[in-house]
This record gives structure tokens, C-alpha cells and sequence, in this order.
């Protein structure tokens, strides 16, 4: 048994030091990129004050539009049209098909599966196409009709399982997921982050909700930004920028920190979460019980740098790093330290 423990902290002592080695190569390829694509280059004090008046008045005139409407703008084109955005969701697809593998039999209203935070609405059109019903939710408007769109130009979604979109905010501690007072749900899932705008608390709302919302047997599957990420990390501890680099560790789900979701809209409070908080939070309801979690993004370059990072490198360099992560990022204690993680919960049948 000794053997076997050493063996494999020889093994993960070696894969982060080629990972460390292999992102400072890749995280200076990528950030110069992005830089230079986005017409960037060091500022002097008076090229900031030049630009300090035209800059503040389009924020003042930008900042009371909502961010996440900015957002779905160019949200397909900066994520999930991107290799690494491809590569990234093509993992969670995998598990989002065997949670709710079973919700393809039955009548709709036993079946149906509840999305949070839809976005423009990739994986809600994924899991139709797979014959799941789907009621995805955003609070964005501007995210669904983009999802709208994506679905009524979709030949690949059958007619009777075309899903089904609702304005959804879970920062309203009224919120009203279901469709009626009755109606409970096969499963739910929230993809790529869609929960860390909420505090604790509202994760802990959250949680009660669903152990209402859910039949006994259900899966729920949540797809959280970490607070620890390993590439994110090395990269700027090996650029001796240690500020950045445990950024996510000192503004974690205590205060959050605050940041744009897109150019020159108000900065929106993002809370950082480990899979630790997320079991603790969940199986206090009484009624769920972890079944799963890995990494998502364990060696892959984070999310945010998925547009540079995917013009910038190979494709099968790409697609290699994401054949690591699959073996890698179900184990102990990798799952700890990817851009995200995904933690998967099965709904306990609880006795009155």
C-alpha cells in the first residue's frame, strides 16, 4: 500500500513540474497573443491621462447596461466556439449524458431536467438533441434570446423536445423555479461558473430548493469555478506576479471579488468555490449524496484565455491536454485544482 502512495506522489510531483514548465511556455505564447491581438502595449502616465476622460465617459455610458447582456454578445465567439471552449464542454457533456441518461423515457413532465444560468444555450440544445426535455433558465435576457435563436435555427433538436426558456434570478431570495406548484424535476445541472455570482448563502438557498425540486433519484451536476486553479496558478507564480496567482485563495467565498464580465459594464461580485464547500453545503440539506467530482480544465489553459489560447496553439497539443485531463482530473487530489470543477449529486430518498 506504501508502494503504491509513493508511487503516486512520485507520479503527481512529476506531472507538476512538466505541467509547470509546459504552462510558462504556453502562458507566455498566450498572454502575448491575446495582447497583441487586442492592440495592447505598455502605457506611459500620459497615455493614461489622455485616454483616462473618453474612457471614463463610455463606462458611465456602457456601466448601466446589463453586463451579462454585453456578454451573450460575444460569448460564443470568446468561449464556446473556441477549440478550448469545445474541449472544455465536450468533458462536461460526457457526464451531463450519464446523469441524465435515464430522463429520455417517460412522459415530459416526469423527465424534464432544470438548466441554470443557460447562457446562450449550448447544452440545453446538446441534451435535446439527445431526446432530454430541458426548461433552461438565465436571468439575462439577453442570454436567452440568443439561446432562442440558437434553438429555432437547430435542425439536429427533435420538434418535441425543443427547450424550453425562462428569465430565472437566483439573486432574488423570491425566486420561483418551477413551472407550477406541483412540478418537480428528473434532475438539474449548471454549467461553466453559472453559480459563483451567488454568496453563500445564495448557494445554500440554492441547494434547499433543488432537494424540494428534485425526485429521489435525481441527479443534480454543477459545473463551479475552483477556487484553486492549477495552470492559473503556476503561470503567474513563475512570472513572480503572486498577487494573481492565489488571487482565487484570498478572495474565496468570504468576500468574493469583484470583476467585468465584459468590457466597460459594472463590475459584478464573482465568488470563488472549492468542491469541499459544495459537499458541505448540499449533503447538510439531508437529501443528497456526492456520487462524483473532477476537474474541468486541470491542463487545459483556463477559460478566460480560451480565444487566445485556441488561435495561439496547436490543435493537437489541445487535444492532448485534454486527453490528460480525462485520466487525471476524476483523482485525488487533481479534482482540487482546475479552472473548475464538477461535483455531481444523486437525490436521497428521504422517509417522512
Amino acid at each position: 500500500m506504501m508502494n503504491d502512495y509513493s508511487l503516486l506522489s512520485s507520479v503527481a510531483i512529476s506531472i507538476v513540474a512538466a505541467a509547470a514548465l509546459l504552462i510558462f511556455w504556453m502562458g507566455k505564447r498566450i498572454v502575448f497573443y491575446g495582447n497583441r491581438e487586442n492592440g495592447e502595449r505598455p502605457t506611459t502616465t500620459t497615455d493614461q491621462n489622455a485616454s483616462s476622460s473618453k474612457s471614463m465617459s463610455a463606462q458611465r455610458i456602457n456601466e448601466a447596461a446589463d453586463p451579462f447582456d454585453k456578454l451573450a454578445d460575444v460569448y460564443d465567439s470568446s468561449f464556446c466556439n473556441t477549440t478550448v471552449g469545445r474541449l472544455l464542454r465536450r468533458q462536461t457533456w460526457k457526464d451531463l449524458d450519464q446523469a441524465f441518461a435515464t430522463s429520455k423515457f417517460g412522459s415530459k413532465q416526469e423527465t424534464s431536467i432544470l438548466e441554470i444560468s443557460c447562457g446562450t444555450g449550448d447544452d440545453a440544445l446538446h441534451l435535446a438533441s439527445q431526446h432530454v426535455h430541458v426548461l433552461a433558465t438565465d436571468y439575462s435576457p439577453g442570454m436567452l434570446r440568443k439561446a432562442r435563436q440558437k434553438c429555432s435555427s437547430n435542425a439536429s433538436v427533435p420538434h418535441d423536445c425543443q427547450p424550453m426558456f425562462k428569465k430565472l434570478d437566483l439573486r432574488d431570495s423570491h425566486y420561483d423555479i418551477s413551472l407550477d406548484p406541483m412540478h418537480k424535476f428528473a434532475g438539474a445541472y449548471c454549467n461553466f461558473g453559472g453559480l459563483n455570482n451567488l454568496p453563500p448563502e445564495g448557494i445554500g438557498h440554492l441547494a434547499h430548493e433543488l432537494s424540494e425540486l428534485i425526485h429521489p433519484g435525481g441527479k443534480v451536476v454543477l459545473v463551479v469555478m475552483s477556487d484553486c486553479c492549477l495552470f492559473e496558478t503556476l503561470y503567474y507564480l513563475l512570472n513572480c506576479n503572486f498577487k494573481r496567482a492565489f488571487r482565487r485563495l484570498q478572495t474565496a467565498q468570504k468576500a468574493g471579488t469583484a470583476a467585468r464580465v465584459a468590457p466597460n459594464t459594472k463590475k459584478q461580485t464573482i465568488y470563488f468555490y472549492s468542491p469541499g464547500f459544495m459537499e458541505r453545503t448540499f449533503t447538510k440539506t439531508r437529501t443528497f449524496l456526492v456520487i462524483r467530482k473532477r476537474a474541468i480544465g486541470l491542463t487545459l489553459p483556463p477559460s478566460l484565455w480560451s480565444r487566445s489560447s485556441s488561435k495561439k496553439m496547436n490543435h493537437s497539443l489541445l487535444s492532448f491536454l485534454s486527453w490528460v485531463d480525462s485520466r487525471l482530473s476524476g483523482h485525488w487530489p487533481f479534482f482540487y485544482f482546475g479552472d473548475h470543477f464538477l461535483i455531481e449529486f444523486e437525490r436521497l430518498l428521504v422517509e417522512e
